[in-house]
């Protein structure tokens, strides 16, 4: 009966939604209606996501506050489940400690039940710290920073080189481009030429140790990737029209795309917001669930 009814959740979410491979310049822009269902979602993840708090204590809600609409935007917009591996198209989430939105996003998805959120981390759950490809929808194991680039352009190549029309889109944190692989891959990206490849970068200005302007600035950011021969795009990253358009754009583009995508830490809870704490005590995330 579960199994049956999350068959029937995704018909009702995907009924409309195509699942041919995307080629170039086909993309519609995004309805009115799509932008409502992707940002309920959205909310519902949210709010779901910080209540994992009350279950796993290690989890990383900041980082995965930060992630939700562009989440929500790729997998309900552009990802489609075509057996042919070419043909498909490729979320991958480099930032694998932002998980519980990527958990939270597919459980609406109706990937698997709403109720495997709540044993995320437990020895027999499915759901763990990091993303694992044995998860219904996770294209990349992650975790260890600055590795989904590589894997992702190897992706790409292989599409081309086998004339594929999937596509790969990897999501990744400012902080991350810190990692020397980043730019190995940047490189060999643009030499390759691997323009069914999308980068979306969410700029919050903050990682582990903490400010980025402290740390490494990355005012530049968009620059340096323009200097080395990539398309960069600027969105809002909490806007599902802006990350759509973005994204649109970037299918178009003669060149691999980066997308810039201002985002905010712990976006919508506000005992972390713009912080960079990950998490709050169940206690204060109970309150805030219940208020």
């Amino acid at each position: 009966m579960r199994l049956e009814m999350l068959i029937n959740k995704r018909i009702l979410l995907f009924s409309g939604v195509s699942n041919a491979p995307m080629e170039r310049s086909d993309a519609k822009p995004i309805s009115i209606e799509e932008i409502s269902s992707i940002s309920q979602i959205a909310l519902r993840a949210r709010k779901n996501v910080i209540k994992m708090q009350l279950y796993d204590q290690s989890i990383h809600a900041g980082s995965a506050l930060s992630s939700i609409e562009v989440l929500a935007t790729l997998l309900f917009r552009y990802r489609n489940d075509c057996n042919e591996l070419v043909n498909r198209n490729w979320i991958i989430l480099s930032k694998g400690h932002a998980a519980p939105a990527l958990y939270a996003i597919l459980a609406e998805l109706a990937y698997f039940s709403e109720e495997e959120l709540w044993k995320i981390g437990s020895v027999n759950a499915i759901l763990q710290g990091h993303p694992e490809t044995f998860i219904p929808g996770v294209d990349m194991s992650t975790g260890s920073l600055g590795q989904g680039l590589s894997f992702g352009a190897g992706i790409a190549a292989s599409i081309k080189m086998m004339n594929g029309m999937g596509r790969v889109f990897v999501v990744m944190g400012d902080g991350e481009t810190d990692e020397g692989q980043v730019w190995e891959a940047a490189t060999h990206v643009v030499t390759r030429n691997l323009n069914n490849l999308t980068v979306i970068i969410e700029v919050n200005g903050i990682q582990l140790d903490g400010r980025t302007d402290e740390i490494k600035p990355k005012t530049r950011l968009g620059k340096v990737w323009e200097a080395i021969g990539w398309n960069v795009i600027e969105c809002d990253g909490h806007d599902v029209a802006q990350i759509s358009k973005a994204i649109d754009r970037a299918l178009d583009s003669q060149n691999p795309t980066v997308i810039l995508a201002r985002t905010v830490r712990g976006k919508g809870f506000e005992p972390i917001e713009n912080t960079k704490k990950q998490r709050v005590s169940p206690d204060i995330a109970r309150k805030f669930i219940d208020a």
